[in-house]
């Protein structure tokens, strides 16, 4: 059976690594480090994407940003937000707008990979 494809974007690369770490096992992973650059990842490999985990707080272009993006390529696309500035998210509003989940950093692979499980139902 093929893994499905995470693409994970978020402009630190420590968090980038971990992520891959943590879920290459179980899934193939893209990883990008700003909005454009994950947006032209998934523009090649968007029949491949199962779904997306974006940093909500990026330079250039927020997370939230590019999750209005890529859900005009894809509306049901399942997208997690992580962020460590949850105090200054609104977070409801991203949540309502589609399969959608936000975790806060830090959080442990417990979390995560069940957090992935619920969205990608």
């Amino acid at each position: 059976m093929l893994k499905k494809t995470i693409l994970v974007v978020d402009d630190e690369e420590l968090i980038r690594e971990l992520l891959a770490d943590a879920l290459n096992d179980e899934f193939d992973i893209l990883s990008a480090s700003n909005g454009e650059e994950a947006l032209s990842l998934y523009k090649q490999h968007q029949d491949e994407i199962a779904l997306v985990i974006t940093d909500l707080i990026m330079p250039n272009m927020r997370g939230d940003e590019l999750a209005e993006k890529l859900r005009k390529l894809r509306p049901t696309l399942p997208i997690i937000f992580i962020s460590g500035y949850e105090r200054e998210i609104e977070t409801d509003e991203l949540l309502a707008k589609g399969r959608a989940a936000f975790l806060p950093k830090p959080f442990d692979i417990t979390n995560l990979t069940s957090t992935l499980r619920e969205v990608l139902v």
